[in-house]
């Protein structure tokens, strides 16, 4: 949305585990010239993208996998180009350290052109002097020579590290079909369980300055809620889904600041959803969130607490309010499946909530061991019982939601700071919360 300034240089898949957060930076890949003595991106006046398909698929509860299926058509004789894309750094709290030499939470990269694999190379630069609001830099065939070992750094913990994944690729006259894929590492943070944000707009770098055909699929695996922000697209008419999944367009509100943006709402019980678009010329980049709105009340009362299709609420320092809210959580298991309940009250509830789907052919009332023992630790609370607690958010990756730099993500974090999260922060001043 243009609501959001953004740095115009990045794809970013920003994940964080607790208080400690992994950031990578990516984008579509273009090509990279040497002009003089850089490597740039070039608008390409031959090579053009007359199909993609990009595909961010769920592996683990802790990965995703990100494939990209271009085919290119080259109307004149063969080429060679060096095509890359980049990575940032790691940031927050986590790890920065390069793996053998490649991005920390990278896995398994692969290319092929025309089916055949393409061997690539990671060059990597120390940018600990970056200016805080500087542009990418650019990089020297030499430069990349040269970032190959990696040189010694006295403290990778401090020192911001740049990572340009490249490789060469050929294109006889015709279609030449280029893939590649890899595996990040991704978790949960205090606000948010999932955030991704995928570059579309280095496409335009090409000849035709568009994708003649786009397909974007999105699986991020059962029970997910995210958001996705309208940067490239006005509506849902380009949009279908496959599964069990529910689509809308709604108006989300900043609690603190009072502002209100539209934002596409997927309720993903199982399945996927795809973007299709003829003559694609992207206006905007891929933002996509999914809120961590976990209540910090030490009651849980179902009255007004907000129930997820994304996750099972915390039990640890708990009490129920009353034994209807009981009643309602030991079937929420069920309520995420679509389980149609035949009791007037569990009925009336859950066709209330907005993610909550029936399924009529929902027989198998089986759950995972890990709602088992969620169930167990629930019917073990008390009711009308508080427990001392403890609540710090010593740790939170602030430098992500500084408003000057991000003043999106300060939105979007800010959008999570409901009256349950707002006894969190009470909680971290006055360092204890117990009963009265």
């Amino acid at each position: 949305m243009s609501t959001f300034p953004r740095k115009k240089h990045i794809l970013l898949i920003l994940v964080s585990f607790f208080f400690a957060s992994m950031s990578g930076i990516f984008a579509n890949d273009s090509e990279y010239y040497a002009s003089g003595n850089q490597i740039i991106p070039l608008q390409e006046t031959e090579i053009s993208v007359k199909k993609e398909v990009l595909t961010l698929k769920r592996i683990k509860n802790d990965k995703v996998r990100i494939t990209v299926d271009y085919i290119f058509h080259n109307p004149n004789k063969e080429k060679t180009i060096l095509m890359g894309f980049e990575a940032g750094s790691p940031s927050g709290g986590a790890d920065r350290t390069p793996r053998k030499g490649e991005h920390p939470y990278i896995e398994k990269f692969r290319v092929t052109c025309n089916g055949k694999a393409i061997s690539h190379k990671v060059s990597i630069f120390s940018l600990s002097d970056l200016p805080e609001k500087a542009t990418r830099p650019h990089y020297t065939l030499d430069d990349l020579k040269k970032q190959q070992p990696l040189p010694v750094i006295d403290n990778p913990e401090d020192t911001y590290f740049f990572y340009a994944y490249h490789f060469p690729a050929t294109f006889p006259t015709g279609d030449t079909q280029v893939t590649h894929t890899y595996d990040y590492a991704i978790s949960g943070s205090v606000f948010t369980h999932t955030e991704i944000d995928y570059l579309l707009t280095p496409a335009l770098r090409w000849a035709n300055k568009q994708i003649d055909d786009f397909t974007l699929i999105i699986d991020l695996g059962k029970f997910q809620h995210y958001h996705i922000t309208p940067n490239f697209f006005d509506d849902l008419k380009s949009w279908t889904s496959q599964g069990r999944v529910k689509c809308s367009m709604e108006n989300v509100t900043n609690e603190i600041t009072e502002e209100t943006h539209k934002l596409m709402t997927v309720y993903q019980h199982q399945g996927s959803i795809t973007f299709h678009a003829k003559n694609f010329v992207p206006k905007g980049e891929l933002d996509m969130i999914g809120f961590n709105n976990q209540s910090q009340n030490p009651t849980l009362d179902v009255a007004v607490m907000e129930l997820s299709l994304a996750y099972l609420p915390y039990l640890e320092g708990k009490s129920l309010k009353n034994p209807f809210s009981r009643k309602v959580l030991e079937n929420l298991p069920y309520a995420r499946r679509g389980f149609v309940f035949q009791n007037a009250e569990l009925k009336a509830f859950y066709e209330k909530q907005p993610w909550y789907l029936p399924d009529p052919d929902y027989k198998d009332v089986a759950i995972t061991a890990e709602e088992q023992q969620w169930l167990k630790e629930l019917r073990a609370l008390k009711i009308g019982s508080w427990k001392k607690i403890r609540f710090s958010l010593a740790g939170f990756p602030h430098e992500r939601y500084n408003i000057s730099r991000h003043p999106k993500k300060h939105f979007l974090m800010t959008t999570a700071l409901t009256t349950s999260s707002a006894a969190s922060l009470s909680a971290q001043s006055a360092g204890w919360m117990s009963a009265a």
